[in-house]
């Protein structure tokens, strides 16, 4: 049993044993294999190294034996390579600091005074002409004024909604024109109940509603010129800033200048001749405008992004006086008619009698006057009187083309100006102002009122002076009255003729 066994034993163990010798053997190869490899990249790392530092011992004697042939030239132009490299840093250092320090701020400033001094102005305009429908419905109770006053409570809204918008990063400026909203809510409450009113304008509450009316929109218009002059404050203050980041560009393009004494007189010689120059222009231009000058404008060729500054600076200087030209408007405005009044005819006078002398052109003056109106007042009221004086003013506005010009020039006194017409137009255009004024009844009072007007022609000539040609007009108005009223008469310069 135990042989059996033992013979059982070596059989297995045999082939193992003989499995491990060869296992043993290719150990041993795979070591020597190895070794030799080792040793076969350590020549080769050896003889590479080697190589390598030949190579660049060789390529530093070239470099060093072609340094040697250059000529001074060559080193004087290295040498300002070198001494304007640092300029050439400064100069892109400087370019974003005065961009982003000097004229990123220009232009928002500029942008800010575009979007929210102009709308500000135009909204004061809009809720001051809201007055004028409300006010003349209670006088004719007109129903084409509630239009009127619709249409401008609706622009009004834009307005308000616009400017809050543009006022989104200056809460107290915001807080402003809010409180403005409100007030002019109140105000729009007060115009929607007047305009419901019809028949009553004698009525005690109407005129308390009309008072507390108006009191709200001066409070609103009032809350508004507050917000313009926060507005201005603030663009002063950011003037100011941008003054401050200016000086510190200054202060900090020196220091880097101080790199090279050549490289300071370069820098200083173009900065004060380029953009010292249009920067002052701009800083000057702000000021001017901060101070009340709407006539001086920016000029500003280089470079190209404080040019723009000066031109969209322009354009904002430029719709800010015209708000302020139609706010001067007002003061050539009669109150009663809503006409132009005689300091504006004057004006419209001297460009109609200007162009005349420059360019040849024709043009007509028509010199009205209201007949028996003394009369009118003395025997129905001055209210009464009010409204004929409206009622023939909105007769002449529709009878008229919207380039001739009509003007209230005294009590019952009314000018037209006719510019490009002849004799011939002229004399039909004032046929028809004094029979449409004469077919237009005015009730006041259960009164019924027929007004008729006495009318004086006259057109421009080269033989007259401009005050002579005001007074052909005059005289053939008085030739009307005189010949019995309600008539036209033509002055021809030569001579008057009755036309009717």
């Amino acid at each position: 049993m135990s042989a059996l066994v033992i013979r059982t034993r070596i059989s297995v163990l045999t082939p193992i044993s003989r499995l491990a010798h060869a296992a043993d053997t290719e150990r041993s190869n795979c070591t020597q294999m190895l070794n030799k490899a080792d040793t076969l990249t350590a020549y080769a790392c050896r003889g590479g190294i080697q190589t390598i530092n030949e190579t660049l011992s060789e390529m530093h004697t070239r470099f060093r034996d072609t340094l040697r042939t250059k000529s001074l030239r060559f080193w004087v132009t290295l040498g300002m390579l070198f001494a304007l490299a640092p300029i050439a840093l400064s100069a892109g250092g400087g370019y974003v600091l005065l961009n982003h320090g000097v004229i990123a701020p220009f232009q928002d400033v500029a942008e800010r005074q575009r979007d929210q001094i102009a709308p500000a102005q135009n909204l004061r305009l809009l809720i001051w002409d809201s007055l004028i429908p409300v006010d003349e419905y209670l006088q004719d109770s007109d129903p084409v004024h509630t239009d009127t006053y619709r249409n401008i409570r609706g622009q009004v809204e834009v307005a308000f909604s616009e400017l809050i918008s543009a006022l989104d990063g200056t809460p107290q400026a915001r807080g402003l024109v809010e409180r403005a909203r409100d007030n002019w809510t109140v105000a729009d409450q007060h115009a929607t109940e007047l305009l419901s009113v019809v028949g009553l304008p004698g009525d005690r509450h109407v005129i308390e509603t009309q008072q507390r009316f108006h009191g709200s929109v001066v409070t609103t218009t009032d809350l508004l010129a507050a917000t313009y002059t926060q507005i201005s404050q603030a663009i002063m203050d950011d003037h100011d800033m941008v003054n401050r980041s200016y000086e510190r560009s200054m202060w900090l393009a020196g220091i880097a200048g101080g790199l090279s004494l050549l490289s300071i007189a370069f820098g200083v010689v173009m900065i004060g001749r380029v953009l010292s120059q249009s920067v002052d222009r701009l800083v000057d231009g702000a000021i001017r405008f901060a101070d009340g000058d709407r006539l001086h404008r920016i000029n500003v060729s280089v470079p190209p992004e404080l040019h723009r500054v000066a031109v969209e600076f322009n354009l904002m200087i430029g719709r800010i006086q015209a708000s302020e030209e139609a706010l001067a408007e007002l003061a050539l405005q009669d109150s009663l008619t809503g006409l132009a009044n005689r300091r504006a005819f004057d004006g419209a006078l001297d460009d109609m009698w200007s162009r005349h002398q420059r360019f040849g052109e024709p043009g007509a003056l028509l010199a009205i006057d209201l007949d028996h109106f003394k009369q009118v007042n003395d025997t129905y009221g001055h209210a009464a009187g009010d409204e004929v004086l409206r009622s023939v003013a909105s007769v002449m506005r529709h009878c008229l083309r919207p380039s001739d010009k009509v003007f209230r020039v005294g009590g019952e006194e009314f000018s037209v100006l006719l510019p490009r017409t002849g004799l011939s137009q002229a004399h039909e255009t004032a046929e028809r102002l004094r029979r449409a004024i004469g077919a237009k009844a005015v009730q006041s009072n259960g009164n019924i009122i027929t007004p008729t007007a006495s009318i004086g022609l006259a057109v421009m000539s080269s033989d007259v002076d401009q005050s002579a040609f005001v007074a052909r007009a005059d005289t053939a108005l008085y030739e009307a009255k005189r010949s019995g009223r309600n008539r036209l008469v033509i002055n021809h310069g030569k001579g008057i003729a009755l036309a009717v």
